[in-house]
């Protein structure tokens, strides 16, 4: 599938507030629709102090800055009729301090909510200089709370059967309500450090909850072997950093190191442990520095990262704006800047943040990219679009990888009778790949170049270019 993370906030303004919203994105779904996406994954919507929101409140609300209930359910319902899934951010490592139950546990030490937090002697946590403890600033002082993030997400205690009830409670929820899939916050931080395997576990716990019909995708920021065990009976998916990682060194140092084949084999591994399990495969994330970003808005780079990530096995998740070439550097902040629809005088345009990099003299709009061919909207419409209709490249493995040249990308992909060659150039000089089969026989699918000349005997591949060919076999 084609996922597309909105960062609600930034995208769409239904009511002139400043503010994104989800009557918003709900204007805009055939604008996702026209573009390929199958699915939006939502940040957090729920009512929280924050204005990123991955500090919860109400679990079961959402933020009046965005909407209602009644909002939501007309959201998922749009969506559904333009056949796009819908995924929530749930955050359920941690909360606000200002969460109900979290003031109430501050109130006693005898209150029932006491025992949903992490709680350690003050005078020890001091001895120990534990920077994840945090003493309160309200209620008895004697004890300090575990907060990973900081002081003001303390973290819930999953060790409590009641806690873990009511988490899975909360899912149930808003599955019921129509939502296709979770996004996992901080699924490897649910125990604290050190206990890995009781993340697993309650990953499984929720797996059989929720059943195989819920599309789960945790946030893992550690290697492939490291996620591996999480997808035995529990997430459906991860997110792949490495990966997203490795693409981009690629294009910056224009050498692919053998990217090829260490996919291959994370990809192999992960089907060890399930044969269902299936990559979650991105260039950047509302945490990160903007792709774009990580070669100064090169236009060239950004179309060849698209290539790249579309070319490659697993569930695409483009972060909203990258199909513009959307730029921004941290603090996080900038990298939420608004979504530049246009730049003429507009109420859709979210103002909650005066944009920094994503500016008339840095960025073209939507509207001026829309009617340009060679813009990297377009640019990713026509990847998608490629993707969607080749079953090699949407399930197809990743095989027959040459690591020969280190600054051509070969690989292919294969499903059933189809296989389709891929070749990206990771260079500024154009490039002739020559083969020696007389009986070589292909269709060009997908050319970064005009005139890409096809040849019996060779392929030219342009400067930051790719050809996709499909090869009768």
């Amino acid at each position: 599938m084609i996922w597309y993370s909105i960062f609600v906030r930034s995208f769409v303004d239904s009511n002139n507030d400043g503010i994104g919203d989800l009557k918003g994105i709900i204007q805009h779904l055939d604008y996702l629709a026209e573009l390929g996406v199958e699915g939006i994954w939502l940040s957090p919507i729920h009512r929280a102090p924050s204005y990123h929101k991955y500090d919860m409140i109400d679990y079961y609300s959402i933020d009046p800055e965005y909407g209602s209930i009644a909002d939501f359910k007309l959201l998922i319902q749009a969506a559904h009729q333009r056949k796009i899934k819908v995924m929530l951010d749930m955050v359920f490592n941690h909360c606000s301090e200002q969460h109900p139950w979290f003031l109430q546990a501050l109130s006693s030490k005898k209150n029932k909510y006491r025992s949903y937090f992490n709680w350690m002697d003050s005078q020890e946590m001091m001895k120990m200089n534990l920077s994840d403890w945090h003493v309160p600033e309200k209620g008895p002082k004697d004890e300090c709370y575990y907060g990973l993030f900081w002081k003001g997400m303390p973290d819930w205690n999953f060790d409590h059967p009641e806690l873990r009830k009511e988490m899975i409670n909360i899912a149930q929820f808003w599955i019921q309500l129509g939502v296709d899939a979770l996004r996992l916050d901080a699924a490897m931080h649910i125990f604290p450090p050190g206990r890995e395997n009781d993340n697993v576990i309650w990953w499984q716990e929720m797996r059989k909850a929720l059943g195989d019909k819920i599309f789960m995708v945790g946030e893992i920021t550690q290697s492939p072997s490291y996620i591996q065990p999480y997808f035995k009976k529990g997430l459906s998916s991860a997110f792949n950093f490495d990966l997203a990682e490795k693409i981009i060194q690629a294009i910056l140092h224009e050498q692919h190191n053998c990217l090829g084949l260490w996919l291959a084999k994370v990809q192999h591994n992960f089907s060890k442990t399930d044969s269902n399990v299936c990559d979650s495969i991105f260039l950047s994330n509302h945490d990160q520095v903007r792709v774009a970003s990580r070669w100064n808005g090169d236009v060239r780079k950004s179309k060849l990262a698209a290539s790249i990530l579309c070319s490659l096995p697993g569930e695409i998740f483009i972060y909203y704006g990258e199909e513009l070439g959307m730029l921004g550097l941290k603090p996080d902040e900038f990298v939420r800047e608004a979504f530049p629809w246009t730049w003429e005088p507009s109420t859709q345009h979210c103002s909650w943040l005066k944009s920094k990099y994503n500016l008339p003299t840095t960025l073209p709009s939507y509207q001026q990219q829309k009617p340009d061919p060679q813009s990297i909207f377009n640019h990713y419409q026509t990847l998608l679009a490629i993707r969607k209709n080749h079953l090699a490249l949407t399930q197809g493995k990743i095989e027959n990888v040459i690591c020969n040249d280190p600054s051509v990308l070969i690989f292919t992909r294969k499903h059933a009778q189809q296989q389709i060659l891929v070749m990206h150039n990771l260079t500024g000089v154009d490039v002739i790949l020559r083969h020696e089969d007389a009986s070589f026989e292909y269709m060009t699918i997908h050319a970064t170049s005009e005139n890409p000349s096809p040849q019996k005997d060779s392929f030219h591949v342009p400067a930051y270019g790719t050809l996709m060919v499909d090869v009768k076999m």
